[in-house]
């Protein structure tokens, strides 16, 4: 079952974007941002770790270690990293770094900075998000 059933600008779906796909700048967004989410508590935790490191096996590890090392060298603090997510303008990638993003905040209670930030992103990048419901079976 995939975390969301759906992710989208105005409800409209796009063409599907893997993590291999995106560009320099959408890399670099992305990880400064799971980066932000993984912090967030003040620890990264296992699901977390394991989490990025399928997003790093997934973009290519060259790929993310080089967006990670942008994003240090780019970002003091959020209010830099939000203001650089603003300027992610592919739809397409905007789903999926949000979706990718969400996936490493899921594993745990998703707290209230986290929430903050992922409310905050999906509204300036008018994201419509639903999350799945399993249905029962029977």
């Amino acid at each position: 079952m995939p975390l969301l059933d759906s992710v989208g600008a105005s409800g409209l779906s796009h063409a599907p974007v893997g993590l291999n796909e995106l560009t320099p700048e959408e890399r670099i967004a992305l990880v400064a941002l799971i980066e932000l989410l993984a912090a967030s508590d003040a620890r990264v935790s296992e699901d977390e770790r394991a989490q990025i490191g399928r997003i790093a096996t997934a973009m290519g590890e060259e790929n993310y270690h080089l967006a990670a090392a942008e994003a240090d060298r780019r970002f003091q603090g959020e209010e830099d990293v939000r203001s650089f997510l603003v300027t992610v303008g592919r739809p397409a990638a905007r789903e999926l770094i949000y979706e990718t993003a969400l996936e490493v905040a899921f594993p745990e209670a998703i707290d209230a900075g986290e929430s903050k930030l992922l409310g905050w992103l999906a509204r300036i990048w008018s994201l419509n998000v639903r999350f799945g419901v399993e249905k029962p079976r029977g």
